[in-house]
């Protein structure tokens, strides 16, 4: 006998091509997928959820995210992407067990279904072992979550062992152990997890580099390759992606992250091969990576989502991130006007096009967009629904206006995914949420106090050699973008910057000593 829910008095946004007339209607769900929407569908012998004249839209897709990093929520409040590659990356993510990356994955999963997000690409680069991988899926699937599980290549240092500037470049098991998780855990091509990779941050190293990841992620018929690419100063002017594109290592599979300083001709060209993005913009304001790129990706035609990007900095919900991904299109909008002392007379940027990079345009980023995105016949049943009799929200004129501009968490009241509620009158359905905070508050102590000064120290003299932080160092970074470009030079300018990387940490220990 097939599942049957009956969601009635709803207020539709379906961001389908086609709209809905105006007034309440009812959405009939089977076998996890939308069977019928419509004002009376005259059906009587399915389970039935009122919406009290709520929002019920799709569910929200996040195109980037590093789930795992939930344990250590807000730690980088008040840092840059410096400070996150030194802290994170290489002081803390070390001293991860296989059972934290499980938890991260997992809590990290639930407060995105919470949220609204029913869809996640996670760009997962705390692959410390093989344990760790298969512990980063578990903890997808225990939270019902639909997922781009990016297996990511970066390397991760070993807790209390010195740092090596090359081991990033050398290490070689993981190409084994994503095909071993690619066929043991993440086969099937329509599951609710799928299989992607996650790029290692190659884009200031010589491009042979990025060739094996792409061809690995292209031999295991990769859902996705996700790659941090063009990120403001840190990208040196390499011009990765250009690179990239000229030699053929672009395609329909490919999901640019960042893009700050990505040109209109990088942007044309990779709309041109039917490449995505995804632009993370509290995280990219925040930490230094400039403007997000958003505006300029629509007007290229680029598929375009949103991300939250990293919990351990900013927040985790897509409400914020329509926000500011807005206001800030919108400043940068008005400020080219103001420069010629003109005050602007329409918005380009609607509330509209900020749903739809996390509805529709987001599950086309995802590679999902004939699954979800959209409450249309035959899609999954990925929806929420918006709570519209609360102080904050009512009275409803507009619903996208009102969702975009004035709903938070706290008004979603259900959650959806493939037709199974997992968020129900306003709490998570099957979630111990104080013995899970409980769970986390331990692993996030344990893992600070485990992480000694030492390596902080060892990890911020690292990045320190990798980052333009200063006059001098932006016009070394400059000539070494220069050089990446050029084959031959590239390898020579490459081992010169790892020999230096080397030195600085041993001259910084000696001096402490």
């Amino acid at each position: 006998m097939s599942q049957r829910t009956l969601i009635f008095n709803a207020i539709p946004l379906t961001l389908a091509k086609t709209a809905l007339a105006p007034g309440l209607h009812q959405i009939l769900i089977e076998n996890g997928r939308i069977a019928a929407i419509g004002v009376n569908l005259g059906v009587t012998d399915a389970q039935t959820i009122d919406a009290e004249g709520g929002i019920v839209m799709p569910g929200m897709i996040d195109t980037h995210r590093h789930t795992w990093q939930s344990i250590l929520r807000a730690q980088l409040g008040d840092g840059t992407l410096y400070d996150y590659m030194a802290k994170l990356r290489f002081g803390y993510a070390p001293h991860f067990t296989a059972a934290d990356a499980e938890l991260g994955n997992y809590a990290g999963a639930m407060d995105a279904l919470n949220a609204g997000v029913t869809t996640v690409v996670d760009h997962s680069h705390l692959v410390a072992t093989p344990q760790h991988a298969d512990a980063l899926v578990t903890g997808l699937e225990h939270a019902g979550i639909r997922a781009v599980f990016c297996y990511g290549m970066a390397d991760v240092a070993d807790a209390g062992k010195p740092l090596e500037a090359a081991r990033p470049f050398t290490t070689s098991w993981r190409y084994q152990d994503a095909e071993r998780l690619r066929k043991e855990r993440l086969s099937p091509a329509d599951g609710l997890i799928r299989f992607g990779i996650a790029g290692s941050e190659f884009l200031f190293a010589p491009l042979p580099y990025t060739v094996k990841e792409v061809q690995l992620a292209r031999h295991l018929d990769a859902h996705r390759f996700s790659v941090h690419v063009a990120n403001g100063p840190f990208a040196r002017g390499t011009r990765y992606v250009t690179r990239l594109l000229d030699n053929g290592l672009v395609d329909d599979r490919t999901l640019f992250v960042h893009g700050n300083v990505l040109t209109r001709e990088d942007l044309s060209r990779i709309r041109a091969v039917g490449a995505s993005l995804s632009v993370t913009p509290e995280s990219e304001m925040q930490m230094g990576m400039g403007t997000p790129v958003w505006p300029l990706a629509r007007e290229a035609g680029v598929a375009c989502g949103l991300g939250a990007d990293i919990v351990s900095g900013g927040s985790g919900d897509l409400f914020t991130q329509m926000r500011l991904a807005l206001v800030a299109g919108r400043l940068a909008a008005n400020d080219r006007l103001g420069a010629r002392r003109i005050m602007p007379e329409t918005l380009t940027l609607t509330a509209d096009d900020a749903l739809r990079a996390v509805t529709i345009e987001g599950a086309r980023v995802a590679g999902l967009e004939r699954e979800v995105g959209s409450l249309e016949v035959g899609k999954r049943a990925d929806l929420i629904l918006v709570r519209t009799n609360g102080a904050n929200m009512a009275p409803v004129l507009d619903p996208v206006k009102a969702v975009v501009m004035q709903a938070g968490v706290a008004d979603i009241e259900m959650v959806m995914v493939e037709g199974r509620v997992v968020k129900s009158r306003g709490r998570l359905v099957n979630c111990d949420e104080p013995a899970l905070a409980l769970k986390l508050q331990r692993a996030a102590e344990r893992i600070v106090q485990a992480t000694h000064d030492q390596e902080l120290a060892d990890a911020y003299t690292l990045v320190r050699a990798a980052f333009p932080l200063d006059a001098g160092s932006a016009f070394a970074a400059r000539f070494a973008g220069w050089a990446l470009r050029m084959p031959g030079l590239d390898r020579m300018v490459f081992n010169m910057m790892l020999k230096q990387a080397d030195a600085a940490q041993k001259s910084a220990r000696l001096t402490k000593a």
